[in-house]
């Protein structure tokens, strides 16, 4: 019987040994692995160009898309998501508040309240920013960051009581975008995401 048990574990050890070795072979060759970007998409209204400005500025909107369009340097944006503060940075607000509003007048940010608002979820992929195209239509950007053949976009099932619509996700083209696209009635419309799942993943 004490052998029998012996024996088993044995076989079991064996077993672990041969399987953690198999793991470890996939690691290093890299099959299956990838960045991921997670987040729930909630967008309503249309084009909507708008500006934040340090002589009256306001908390910003976390999940927000920014772009610092002023600076003279005295802006800092970096504890709520801004990976630098130069001109022309996007960035989706992680915060209200930044370290510093700057110069009254000689600090701006610009934003649209048609882009999609997102709850990041995770992010290993970097500084992944939403803007609004044109009427139904929002691009995700990262400059270099989606190759077409190695890039999987991933939506949940949405639903909705009346009414036929539906949510498509393609690609724009190149590696730097890539394009939602919401239809309703077979037409492109807004105001149809409501945290709205969205996965992408690239694939090394």
């Amino acid at each position: 019987m004490a052998m029998g048990i012996f024996q088993q574990l044995d076989w079991l050890t064996t077993r672990v040994k041969r399987l953690c070795c198999a793991v470890e072979q996939i690691q290093q060759s890299g099959a299956g692995s990838y960045k991921v970007y997670t987040a729930l998409l909630t967008q309503s209204g249309g084009d909507g160009p708008a500006g934040n400005c340090s002589d009256d500025p306001q908390p910003l909107v976390i999940g927000v898309t920014y772009q610092i369009s002023l600076n003279d340097g005295t802006g800092d944006f970096t504890n709520v998501g801004a990976p630098n503060n130069n001109i022309g940075t996007y960035f989706v607000a992680t915060g209200t508040t930044p370290n510093n509003w700057g110069t009254p007048g000689d600090v701006c940010l610009d934003y649209n309240t048609g882009a999609p608002v997102v709850t990041v979820l995770e992010n290993t992929i970097g500084n992944i920013y939403w803007t609004y195209s044109n009427v139904g239509l929002y691009l995700a950007t990262l400059a270099n960051s989606f190759p077409e053949d190695t890039t999987a976009v991933f939506n949940g099932t949405q639903l909705q009581i009346s009414g036929d619509w539906s949510l498509m996700m393609s690609f724009r083209g190149n590696d730097n975008e890539i394009e939602v696209r919401t239809i309703a009635d077979g037409s492109l419309s807004d105001s149809l995401l409501s945290n709205t799942p969205i996965e992408i993943r690239v694939y090394n």
